[in-house]
């Protein structure tokens, strides 16, 4: 069955991209709170990045479960109860008294991140493939944004000397505006398969299993791998770089806050701006592998940087990575699709991410206690040379496949 038009996508389109949005916003408020919330709790940073990889952990076993779902009884259910999810996530976490409540409100709200899954699902079931690159770019700014602003907010509520009573007040703020987004499901966002598409996959056994799903497209092997790798990397810089700026620098929460909304500029403007047009001038293979050369490259630069223009600098680079490395992924991605397995690929993905950030945190905490506060960076900048020639190698599958 073929794909809506682009006019009939388009209005989708807009609201699927303020769903996301707000949706990431609500994720975005925690990511500099999370590190010193720990540490005001008297966790080591270990304990810490071991709670904030919890959340992976729990996408990681629900992202394939939620993606499945979606292609039986439609995106739209699924992007509203994960979100329901979420805020009951945001609530647990409220009332944390140790480091291991805060990782089990954040295993919880793992297990309900279905909506990234299901988003991404919904824009291959409503945009035409000529018209894919750009509306990945659009989602992915979408995200982008959510991280100028969440971490933003997140800083600025939880102040420069923040409290128990700050903390608290971040998840609940996160809360309120996840609650935003699920009304905005229930009320604005309409079903992107139809009856007859979903009786369809009813018909067809449900769907293939994951195994069957391997046999039938190497291609997504290779995408999930590469995944794993960059997310994993990604996930090493982000959870270990409040305690390198706090350590070295000083900073405060408000300054991790307003450095990530740095970062989610450039690559909301990338993603944006330039995503479609490169994707269609060079393919997005070679753009996915232009995205993670300049993250290895900002990683680099961290890992190296003494002041806060050197770090400012390395961190506008790796932005740059992001901005190119998103949505020509999930542009691969969506080429591998089909109406049967759209909503399991984008899950196994994610799944596939969920799995760096777990892995990621479980060790980043303590190569940075036990090497050094540049470790972390240059052991993900490695990784991001293994992820090129995975990259290499997923493009060409990719292709041979399409």
């Amino acid at each position: 069955m073929t794909a809506p038009t682009a006019p009939v996508a388009a209005p989708r389109l807009a609201i699927l991209f303020l769903v996301v949005f707000i949706g990431l916003l609500g994720f975005g408020v925690m990511v500099p709170v999370f590190p010193f919330w720990g540490r005001a709790l008297g966790a080591s940073p270990a304990s810490i990045t071991l709670a904030m990889g919890a959340y992976s952990l729990g996408q990681f076993i629900g992202a394939p479960l939620w993606g499945k779902m979606s292609d039986r009884i439609g995106r739209r259910p699924v992007l509203l109860w994960s979100l329901i999810g979420s805020i009951a996530s945001y609530a647990l976490m409220a009332h944390a008294e140790s480091v291991w409540m805060l990782g089990a409100a954040r295993l919880v709200g793992g297990l309900m991140a279905g909506n990234i899954a299901a988003a991404f699902a919904y824009v291959g079931d409503v945009v035409p493939e000529e018209g894919r690159p750009k509306a990945m770019g659009l989602l992915g700014a979408a995200f982008g944004m959510g991280f100028i602003f969440g971490p933003a907010i997140g800083g600025l509520v939880a102040g420069s000397a923040p409290g128990p009573a700050d903390f608290a007040r971040v998840a609940y703020v996160a809360a309120a505006i996840t609650l935003v987004a699920a009304i905005a499901v229930w009320q604005l966002l309409p079903e992107s398969l139809s009856r007859e598409r979903r009786a369809a996959v009813h018909a067809a056994g449900g769907g293939p299993r994951a195994r069957d799903l391997f046999a039938a497209k190497p291609a997504v092997v290779g995408l999930m791998l590469l995944a794993m790798l960059v997310i994993g990397s990604a996930a090493m810089m982000e959870t270990t770089f409040a305690f390198f700026v706090d350590d070295r620098l000083g900073w405060t929460p408000r300054d991790v806050g307003l450095s990530f909304a740095l970062v989610g500029s450039i690559s909301a403007a990338l993603q944006a701006g330039a995503a479609g047009p490169l994707s269609r001038r060079f393919g997005a293979p070679r753009v996915v592998l232009g995205g993670v050369a300049a993250y290895a490259l900002g990683l680099l630069g961290l890992a190296f940087a003494s002041g806060t223009v050197a770090i400012l600098v390395a961190l506008s680079v790796t932005a740059a990575g992001v901005g190119l490395f998103n949505p020509a992924y999930q542009t691969l991605v969506a080429a591998t699709t089909d109406d049967r397995d759209r909503g399991l690929v984008n899950g196994l993905t994610q799944g596939a991410s969920a799995v760096g950030r777990i892995i990621g945190p479980a060790v980043s905490g303590s190569i940075y206690v036990g090497l050094g506060a540049a470790m972390p960076f240059l052991v993900g900048a490695a990784l991001m040379l293994l992820a090129f020639a995975v990259a290499i190698g997923a493009g060409r599958a990719v292709e041979a496949n399409h």
